[in-house]
C-alpha cells in the first residue's frame, strides 16, 4: 500500500475517533463498535435515537473500511446500509447487460433504495458517496441480503503452474485496492477533504475522486448528446467528472460552460489535469490475485460475475428451493 495514502487514512480515522469521543455524550445515537474487518457493516443501534428516519435493519458501515478509505467525506459522515427487498430486487432483473446505462441506473437504484448517509449540517443523499467507492457499498447490501451465502459468486481461477482449478467466492475481502499516488497524496488538504495541487503555470487545481451525482449528470450528458446525434469529445469527458467537486447544480449548463473553459487551456494545463485524473483514482484493482491452493503459486484472474451483473441479487441457481 502506498505510504502516504495509508498514512493519510490513519490521520483521518484518528481525527474522527478524537471527534467521536468529544461528541459523545451530546449524540442522540450510539456507535457501535469500529470493525476490524473488510466489508462487515455492523449493527445500528437506534434505542436512543431521535432520528425516525433511521429505520430497524439498517447497519452502520464505516467509511475508512471504503476504497476510498472515508478522505474525500466531511468529517462525521456516517453511512447505514439495509438488505435488497423484493421491489429491489426485481427491478434490479430487468437489468439489460448489454447496455452499460441500464447497469449503471440498476447499481445507483439499489444504493438509492438501500443507503443512508448522514452529514453533520447538511441534507446528503446517495449520490454524495464516491464513484469508486460503489461497488464496495453494493457487496455490502448484497452481503446483507443473502446472509446465508444463498447466492454465493464464484470466479473460477486455473494455475498456470499446476493446472489446478481454483475458486474464488466474490465479496469484499478478496479486492485489491489502487492507492492513489503518492506524489498526488502530499497535496491533500484536510479541511476540504480534496486535492490542492499546486502548480508552476496553472495556479493551483483542486481535484477529488468524483461522486455518483457528479457521474450522473455526465452520464446524462453523453446520453444526451448521442440522442442529438452530436459528437462527443472524448478528451473533455476524460477529465470532467473531476472538475467538479459537487453535483448540486452540476447540469447541462454547467458542464457547457466548463467545455468552453477547457477549450481555453493551454496544452501543459490539459496534460496535467489529465495525468491527475490518473492518479486520483482509488478504485479496486480490476483482477484478482490468489494463492493457489495446490501449489501455493499466485494466480491472477480478471473480475468477472458468473451469470452477470444481475447475478449479485437475482438467484439464478434455485436448486435449493426445490424437493
Amino acid at each position: 500500500m502506498d505510504t502516504n495514502f495509508e498514512e493519510a487514512a490513519e490521520r483521518d480515522l484518528q481525527q474522527r475517533e478524537f471527534q467521536a469521543e468529544e461528541t459523545q455524550k451530546s449524540e442522540t445515537i450510539t456507535l457501535d463498535v469500529k470493525p476490524t474487518s473488510l466489508g462487515k457493516a455492523k449493527g445500528y443501534e437506534n434505542d436512543r435515537s431521535d432520528e425516525p428516519a433511521l429505520l430497524p435493519g439498517y447497519h452502520e458501515i464505516w467509511a475508512e473500511n471504503f476504497p476510498s478509505k472515508g478522505l474525500f467525506y466531511p468529517e462525521n459522515t456516517r453511512f447505514f446500509i439495509r438488505a435488497a427487498e423484493v421491489k429491489e430486487i426485481r427491478h434490479f432483473s430487468t437489468i439489460n447487460e448489454q447496455d452499460p446505462f441500464s447497469i449503471d441506473e440498476a447499481l445507483n437504484e439499489i444504493l438509492k433504495s438501500c443507503m443512508m448517509t448522514r452529514q453533520p449540517g447538511k441534507q446528503s443523499s446517495f449520490k454524495d458517496l464516491k464513484e469508486e467507492d460503489r461497488i464496495y457499498l453494493i457487496l455490502a447490501i448484497r452481503e446483507l441480503t443473502f446472509p446465508n451465502g444463498e447466492n454465493q459468486l464464484i470466479v473460477k481461477s486455473t494455475c498456470n503452474e499446476c493446472n489446478h482449478d481454483n475458486e474464488i467466492k466474490i465479496k469484499n475481502e478478496v479486492f485489491e485496492v489502487n492507492d492513489i499516488d503518492e506524489k498526488l497524496m502530499k497535496y491533500y488538504d484536510y479541511d476540504s477533504r480534496t486535492f490542492h495541487v499546486t502548480t508552476k503555470s496553472s495556479g493551483t487545481i483542486k481535484i477529488t475522486p468524483p461522486s455518483i451525482g457528479v457521474m450522473m449528470e455526465v452520464t446524462k450528458y453523453i446520453q444526451k448528446r448521442q440522442q442529438e446525434g452530436k459528437k462527443i469529445d472524448q478528451s473533455f469527458i476524460k477529465i470532467l467528472p473531476y472538475l467538479s467537486q459537487e453535483w448540486r447544480g452540476f447540469n447541462d449548463s454547467a458542464i457547457n460552460n466548463l467545455e468552453i473553459e477547457v477549450m481555453s487551456w493551454n496544452t501543459t494545463k490539459y496534460q496535467t489535469m489529465y495525468s491527475l485524473t490518473d492518479m486520483c483514482k482509488v478504485g479496486v484493482k480490476e483482477k484478482f490475485n490468489t494463492i493457489c491452493e495446490k501449489c501455493q503459486t499466485e494466480v491472477t484472474t480478471p473480475i468477472s460475475f458468473p451469470g452477470g451483473i444481475k447475478g449479485l441479487f437475482v438467484v439464478s441457481d434455485i436448486s435449493g428451493e426445490l424437493l
